[in-house]
């Protein structure tokens, strides 16, 4: 579950990372023709930085928030076992609810 996360974390973080690249080396490119690749390097690396920085801090405060509103739960079907934790589909930012407890699988236990 874990490693499932930490995928996720990485894809959106290349993704946005990639897309703020290309905005970012066409931007130069258009003030400075002759400005060098290792401006828009170290700015690729500081935005994957901050991407997933925020993306792992977002989830964090998404997932207590959650709990605080009543919106995670241990599961409520009949023989389930008790580690088992059920989001409510009217959770407000439910992916980011997933992702922390994907980044945290021991969580599950705590509820």
């Amino acid at each position: 579950m874990r490693f499932r996360g930490w995928l996720k974390l990485a894809l959106l973080t290349f993704s946005v990372d990639q897309i703020l690249t290309a905005v970012f080396g066409y931007a130069t490119q258009r003030i400075d023709p002759g400005i060098a690749d290792f401006e828009t390097v170290i700015f690729s690396c500081i935005t994957c930085f901050l991407v997933s920085h925020w993306l792992v801090a977002d989830a964090r405060v998404a997932w207590a928030a959650a709990k605080e509103q009543g919106f995670i739960g241990p599961v409520q079907s009949g023989g389930a076992h008790g580690s088992q934790l059920e989001i409510a589909s009217a959770c407000p930012r439910r992916w980011l609810v997933v992702l922390h407890l994907e980044l945290n699988p021991q969580l599950a236990r705590s509820i």
